[in-house]
């Protein structure tokens, strides 16, 4: 499965308009049906066209994509209910490559739109999913002040359990769903923390504002270390280059810089043109889409030794997007060694398209190549020091994955 970080908050639902869930396409007026279905095959046709001129593989991954189309346009000539039209559409963008298309109904998008915002209602904890070795929901980051915070959990924290009942892999991302809930109402997590034997914790649940904070410090080995939250905005390259400034000031400035990336996500405020100004210089890669390559060439920034500060990354599975593309950016260009795990390829660019019935199709039209020749959306990064150590399973007093990458520092 694919990792993603998650806002454990309750989110609220519109009400909108459509066919009932029950009424099936046999029940409408003749005419009714007629009109129902010649939009399906509207949607389907906008569909068939932007996906064959756009999508990121002219070869649609493999897969025989007018027969997939083919096949939808034949159940709505026979008849399809809104519901059955959504399911069809979602299973033909499916057979797609992993992760490279999906649809939502109108009544979905809608509420998505209302999803957007910083302020929710739940026990305010950034999260990411795994299924191996047993499925559970890991705590990426916990925002301070927030019932999380108030009932004792952390970051590296696990949850196995909700309200009596196990995470489960079938369940996928619908396992957020049971923790969330508004506020005032309560859940019980059973957790536990690295090395810890499991317990149960009672979260009551209010209002969050989304946050997510940077931490730097010099450790005691001389190096700089700067923990990247799961959420930023611009400020990320002027609070890295004013720890390099701070550190450049001191009597004794550090020997290098670790940059921990495993929690970093995309998002639009990520600033990934800046950051590899900062830290690195010339040619890096391009992104690729149907039409051609767009060169990522980068005038590099000098500012308090950034250029040239020995630098160690950490990735792992919630490394993703602009923050991947850095890491790769970094590792091909020999600017930076990568520690820790294997990175899930998230770095995908994504076109988003409203169709003539207000549905969303998604798919993805283009790809980070790096400078060395690797297309990061198939292959997704591996460290160049291997840890199998996830998230879960260090703690800020022993991390073996920081470890790795101060030694790696200090052996030059």
């Amino acid at each position: 499965m694919r990792f993603v970080w998650l806002l454990m908050v309750a989110l609220p639902l519109a009400a909108c308009g459509g066919t009932a869930a029950t009424e099936t396409s046999s029940e409408l007026p003749r005419q009714a049906r007629d009109e129902l279905s010649d939009l399906q095959l509207s949607v389907l046709e906008e569909i068939q066209q932007a996906v064959e001129e756009n999508f990121i593989y002219a070869g649609f991954g493999g897969v025989n994509w007018e027969s997939e189309v083919a096949l939808v346009r034949h159940r709505i000539e026979a008849g399809m209910t809104q519901d059955q039209f959504a399911s069809a559409i979602e299973e033909m963008l499916a057979a797609l490559p992993d992760g490279t298309a999906s649809f939502m109904t109108r009544a979905e998008r809608v509420e998505a739109e209302f999803q957007s915002g910083t302020l929710y209602e739940g026990i305010g904890a950034f999260v990411s999913l795994r299924a191996e070795p047993q499925p559970r929901i890991l705590l990426l980051s916990v925002i301070a002040g927030s019932p999380a915070e108030e009932a004792g959990l952390r970051a590296h924290d696990a949850v196995y359990k909700v309200d009596g009942f196990p995470v489960t892999e079938e369940e996928g991302l619908s396992v957020i769903e049971r923790v969330r809930g508004p506020a005032g109402t309560e859940v019980l997590l059973e957790v536990a923390s690295p090395s810890e034997d499991p317990r149960e914790v009672m979260v009551r649940r209010d209002r969050v504002t989304a946050s997510d904070t940077l931490k730097g410090d010099l450790l005691p080995q001389g190096i700089l270390y700067v923990l990247v939250p799961v959420v930023v905005d611009n400020t990320l390259v002027e609070r890295v280059a004013g720890l390099l400034q701070v550190s450049e000031q001191q009597e004794q400035p550090a020997l290098g810089l670790v940059l921990d990336l495993r929690i970093a996500g995309s998002s639009s405020s990520w600033p990934l043109t800046e950051m590899l100004t900062l830290l690195g210089n010339g040619p890096m890669g391009h992104f690729a889409t149907r039409e051609g390559q767009q060169p990522l060439v980068i005038p590099g920034a000098d500012i308090s030794n950034s250029q040239t500060i020995p630098l160690a990354i950490l990735v792992g599975p919630d490394t993703s997007g602009a923050p991947e593309v850095f890491a790769g950016a970094m590792q091909a260009t020999g600017r930076a060694p990568l520690v820790g795990l294997l990175t899930g390829g998230n770095v995908l660019s994504f076109h988003q398209q409203t169709l003539s019935d207000g549905s969303l199709l998604t798919f993805a039209d283009s790809s980070y190549i790096t400078s060395n020749g690797r297309d990061l959306g198939i292959t997704g990064l591996t460290p160049d020091l291997l840890i199998q150590a996830d998230w879960d399973e260090v703690t800020p007093e022993f991390d073996p994955v920081l470890l790795g990458a101060i030694d790696l520092l200090l052996r030059g």
